[in-house]
């Protein structure tokens, strides 16, 4: 049913990158993140920022799906039906959460730029609101 989760997440100069994948860990449920691919570049103003991308496939990204659906509130949950038809394409899920709610083990959508991004990949299905409940009820 679900092909990957990519998650894109960046860490500026001020912020500790290991706190920052800590909010990665605690958004998908994962005591383990993957590899994380670590991309420097350098901002307006000059300072560092480390753009991080990793890949889950398998049973830890069904695990990660899971726990992402399962773990959002009803209000959320209800947003995130609502704004399906600007969330999806296709097969594919873009969701964007807050950083600092992460950290914090809460999982808020947001619009911001403080976000760590998530894209489902389903195999075969394309993104719809049944298929966002079945994952939830199961």
């Amino acid at each position: 049913m679900i092909d990957r989760v990519e998650i894109y997440v960046h860490s500026h100069a001020t912020e500790d990158p290991e706190k920052v994948l800590e909010a990665v860990a605690n958004l998908l449920g994962l005591e383990e993140l993957p590899e994380v691919e670590v991309f420097k570049v350098r901002g307006h103003h000059g300072n560092e920022i480390l753009n991080m991308k990793m890949v889950l496939r398998g049973k830890e990204a069904k695990k990660a799906v899971e726990h992402i659906i399962k773990s959002m509130d009803d209000l959320e949950y209800e947003i995130l039906k609502n704004e399906l038809p600007w969330r999806s394409e296709g097969s594919k899920l873009y969701l964007r959460f807050n950083k600092q709610d992460a950290y914090g083990g809460k999982l808020r959508l947001s619009s911001g730029s403080d976000i760590i991004r998530v894209v489902i990949v389903f195999k075969g299905a394309k993104v719809s609101k049944e298929l966002l409940d079945q994952i939830r009820e199961s």
